[in-house]
């Protein structure tokens, strides 16, 4: 209109009905611009003279498909030379439908996919609240999970139509890794323990029954199928060198096992999903770079890589393709729920964008999608995790005090007056046991993610780890005063965990990444941290005199053995059989006197404590809980009472089903 104020100000009208930003605002179709277009003309063009350009106008569908086509040249010259308006209405109607037909390409190039399972049914499959893992078969009729109970797990084929259940596997005190169905739905395929062994075994089964085969005897993640089910992928951790890790392809038909990437255990690749059109191997990595985790897509032939997905503030995990190929579904913890519980989301493998499926208070643990992404099995679980302390003298009994309740505690230290520090939230929290008054000694939001204390038997320092904060994405080794601020940074590598002060409150041991999580060891006062042990590593005690370490370990093809280090001269370290298989999470603690170290074993369907002497003589069960799990436990510094984490986990196989269209 500024430009010739001789054209209608209805033009203008449709020009911005057509460039509404809101989509119910905007034209619906190219039948209702027509029908503007054509009154406008109508409207406009009294004398009627303009039979040529008319012509274009009265079909301008087809041309918004193709705006090369909306008018010729020749047509435009000729409606010029017959009306002035003529000119400047057409050249108007030319660059509004040419920019209609570019903002409509744009818009469906671009356009937001609908966000899968919206408008779902939820059906709760499972009811025991002890289901661990589940896999659907690409039909949808049948679902495979592992149960757990009296800390055994066996493994079921339940029928979906008829609810009825099949037992695969009977229950025996060992672990499932995974759970899948072939791509041809006839066999169901199981990744799990033995008993005595630190080594993960793969088996096939046909579904309607029969001996399970052992394929491959070292895996340490759940498999995935090339489309054509001839092969399948899956990770290997520490084989053929400890600290190293190697994603691998197995031909069904040969055997051939195949290495397609290796590399330091900090780097491993975890959670294979192979894409639909059989050329690319997707994979989870955690805390590279300046992210948390991202997703890298591995040539299936080549084994080039390519990071085509970023997490900055959260953990993914267990990815699943969708059926088309255009995306993937993923497990992410972030920071929005303290990274304490698992949502459901989708991803755009060509777009890098995420959506979330689902967004409420519940924790999901694993997922697995049919054949037509129509339906979503996944494992809905909570936690409750509190405090505990019980009289040293009186552990027997079965009974301990409860401290906290609500949201989960996840680690704990005694302070040398008896009190009690424990991390909830990410955040540290002093707690008098007598009193029941609680002080924050740290806060998530101010200071970032603190937890694993450990108090100095001196009274001044705590020794933490700490990580995501002020945009640093790696884990390391901190101490604070024992009343909390003052903080200084002890270690620097990229991933540092469980940190203990030692006795004399000169050093703070921990278990670093550096090529597998080992036994490290740096000065309170800041210094260069030493490596103590080629071990690997993860929760370890120091003994009450500070010479001893004490951690699981195992060796490639060997059983978990109890790795006993002198901090003073590692060279003289040795393995010791265990008397108990300990659980998943190999927690061991000295006894008060040194002279034993005490870990948790599974004792019907609990949790309880074995105290197994240094000198080898027979252990003992020195606990008789009849419920719940022990995820870490302390003694006071004085002896009398010992502290612990205890709690279980409700978990069952839900169903998300979309409607179909």
């Amino acid at each position: 209109m500024r430009l010739n104020p001789d054209l209608p100000p209805k033009l203008e009208d449709i020009i911005h009905k057509a460039l509404e930003k809101d989509r119910d605002m905007r034209y619906q179709g190219a039948a209702e611009m027509r029908a503007d277009l054509q009154r406008l003309r109508r409207d406009t063009d009294s004398s009627r003279q303009v039979p040529t350009v008319s012509a274009q106008i009265a079909a301008p569908a087809p041309a918004l498909a193709q705006p090369a086509h909306i008018s010729s040249s020749s047509a435009v010259v000729a409606a010029a030379r017959q009306n002035k308006l003529g000119v400047g209405v057409i050249s108007a109607i030319v660059v509004l439908l040419v920019a209609a037909a570019a903002y409509g390409i744009h818009a469906f190039l671009s356009r937001t996919r609908p966000v899968l399972f919206q408008n779902s049914s939820i059906n709760k499959i499972t009811e025991s609240g002890k289901a661990r893992l589940v896999a659907i078969s690409p039909d949808g009729k049948y679902i495979l999970n592992v149960l757990e109970e009296n800390g055994q797990q066996s493994l079921w084929l339940r029928h979906i139509p008829t609810n009825s259940n099949t037992q695969v596997m009977p229950p025996e005190r060992l672990q499932y890794l995974g759970v899948r169905f072939s791509p041809d739905g006839n066999y169901l395929y199981f990744v799990r323990g033995e008993q005595g062994q630190a080594l993960k075994l793969l088996y096939r089964a046909p579904v309607l029954g029969g001996t399970p085969q052992k394929l491959v005897t070292d895996v340490d993640t759940n498999i995935t199928f090339s489309p054509d089910g001839r092969s399948l992928a899956y990770s290997v951790d520490n084989n053929p060198a400890v600290g190293k890790f190697r994603l691998v392809t197995y031909s069904l038909e040969t055997g051939e096992e195949r290495t397609l990437v290796t590399g330091d255990e900090n780097q491993a690749l975890r959670d294979p999903a192979w894409s639909p059109d059989g050329k690319t191997i997707v994979c989870a990595r955690n805390q590279t770079g300046g992210v948390l985790s991202d997703l890298v897509a591995v040539d299936a032939l080549t084994g080039q890589q390519n990071i085509v997905f970023e997490a900055k503030d959260g953990f993914l995990k267990k990815l699943e393709w969708l059926p088309d190929g255009g995306g993937l579904l993923a497990l992410y913890r972030g920071r929005e729920t303290n990274f304490i519980r698992s949502q459901i989301v989708e991803i755009s493998y060509r777009g890098g964008t995420a959506h979330p499926v689902t967004h409420d208070i519940s924790d999901y643990s694993d997922l697995s999608i049919d054949a037509d992404g129509h339906t979503l099995a996944t494992v809905l679980q909570q936690s409750r995790y509190d405090l505990f302390a019980a009289p040293a003298s009186a552990l027997g009994s079965g009974q301990a005090e409860q401290f906290t309740s609500g949201a989960r505690v996840s680690d704990f230290s005694w302070t040398p007056n008896g009190q009690m520090i424990f991390t909830q939230d990410f955040s540290l929290n002093l707690f008098n046991p007598e009193s029941r008054t609680k002080t924050a000694l740290s806060s998530q939001q101010q200071d970032g993610d603190i937890l694993q204390p450990s108090a100095c038997a001196n009274g001044r320092y705590v020794v933490f780890t700490y990580g995501i904060h002020g945009g640093v994405k790696t884990a390391t080794i901190w101490r604070m005063d024992a009343g909390g601020g003052n903080f200084k940074q002890l270690s620097d590598a990229r991933l540092e965990y469980h940190p203990v002060c030692s006795p004399d409150g000169k050093w703070a041991f921990y278990t670093g990444d550096s090529n597998g999580s080992k036994l490290f060891r740096v000065p309170l006062d800041g210094g260069k941290p030493e490596k103590l042990s080629d071990f690997l590593a993860s929760r370890f005690d120091i003994s009450p005199d500070g010479k001893l370490a004490a951690f699981i370990t195992f060796s490639t093809g060997g059983p978990e053995k109890l790795a006993l280090v002198p901090v003073d001269s590692p060279q003289d370290s040795k393995l010791v059989e265990l008397q108990r298989q300990t659980t998943r999470l190999g927690v061991v603690r000295f006894s008060h006197d040194g002279k034993a170290v005490v870990y948790p074993f599974h004792d019907q369907d609990a949790e309880n404590l074995w105290l197994q002497p240094l000198d080898g003589s027979p252990g003992r069960q020195i606990t008789n809980f009849k419920s719940e799990q022990i995820t870490d436990f302390h003694w006071s510094f004085d002896g009398s009472k010992l502290g612990m984490v205890r709690g279980h986990t409700d978990s069952d196989v839900v169903l998300l089903q979309e409607s179909k269209p």
